[in-house]
C-alpha cells in the first residue's frame, strides 16, 4: 500500500472509532433516561421511541446531537470518497 492510502484508511478508522463511541454514549444515555422515566430495568421499544423523541427535542442535548450528526456525515463522506475515487 502506498502512504496516502494508508493515511486515508487510518483517518477512516479514527472517525469510525469516534463515531462508535458517540453512538454508544448516546444509546446508554437514552437507556438511562428511559429507566429513569419508567422505573423498569428493561424499558420496552415504545418507551425507547418516546425517549428518543424527547432527546431529539431537548435543547440541553443539542450539542451532543450536532456532534453525532457531524461525525456521521464525516464518516459517510469518507466512505463515499473511498468508494468513488
Amino acid at each position: 500500500m502506498i502512504w496516502p492510502v494508508v493515511l486515508f484508511l487510518a483517518l477512516q478508522a479514527f472517525v469510525f472509532l469516534v463515531w462508535a463511541a458517540l453512538a454508544f454514549q448516546t444509546l446508554f444515555r437514552l437507556r438511562a433516561r428511559a429507566v429513569d422515566r419508567t422505573g423498569r430495568q428493561f424499558p420496552g421499544p415504545v418507551t425507547f421511541i418516546n425517549t428518543t423523541s424527547e432527546w431529539m427535542r431537548d435543547p440541553a442535548e443539542a450539542r451532543q446531537r450536532r456532534i453525532l450528526l457531524a461525525a456521521t456525515l464525516l464518516m459517510i463522506s469518507l466512505t463515499l470518497i473511498s468508494a468513488y475515487r
